[in-house]
């Protein structure tokens, strides 16, 4: 066990050293830290994004410009910071890093509050709809069961009940999606 569990260490530990290498040799030479903050900033990347830039680029010998990235940066959240993008990503079920300046935050975050209602609601009727869809294959594997010759007369009574069981809860999942399906999730 010990001999597979160290090389599996060292892999894991090269492979997540080499993800944190933020910029290529290539970015590193090419860089407009403008516009590299500008990016970082747009996608709502935190601050601390900028160091990994810092050591990916120090093994090429190239210096990080910190403030036209910091300054690209500012200006990239402008565009990060909105309703609509907290929407978004409250929607898709996004995490927020608390990157947006207190004066964008609070409008950001409206969104983002009722972006995250929208993710639940519609994370519940996934929920429903696969349990429904489970529910449907238990039915059909108990029907076919029900209509077979290798069965009793006991073990199909017990089938029967356990359909209708399955139906019962059918029906309220059913009603329930239709409940959900009901309420408007766009204010």
């Amino acid at each position: 066990m010990k001999n597979v569990t160290y090389p599996l260490i060292w892999i894991t530990s090269a492979v997540l050293l080499l993800g944190c290498s933020t910029l290529s040799k290539n970015e590193c030479l090419q860089a407009n830290w403008y516009e590299l903050g500008w990016r970082d900033g747009s996608l709502g990347k935190p601050r601390s994004i900028f160091q990994g830039h810092v050591d990916a680029c120090v093994k090429h010998n190239v210096h990080a410009e910190k403030i036209d990235y910091f300054r690209g940066r500012d200006d990239g959240l402008i565009n990060f910071c909105t309703y609509d993008n907290g929407f978004s990503q409250g929607r898709y079920g996004k995490k927020y890093n608390y990157v947006c300046p207190s004066n964008l935050e609070t409008t950001f975050l409206t969104g983002f509050s009722k972006g995250r209602k929208v993710y639940h609601h519609n994370r519940k009727i996934a929920a429903l709809e696969k349990r429904l869809k489970k529910i449907d294959e238990e039915i059909k594997g108990k029907e076919k069961l029900l209509y077979s010759s290798e069965v009793t007369g006991e073990q199909r009574a017990i089938l029967r009940s356990e359909i209708r069981q399955l139906d019962v809860q059918y029906r309220d999942i059913v009603r329930d999606l239709d409940e959900l399906r009901k309420i408007d999730t766009r204010s």
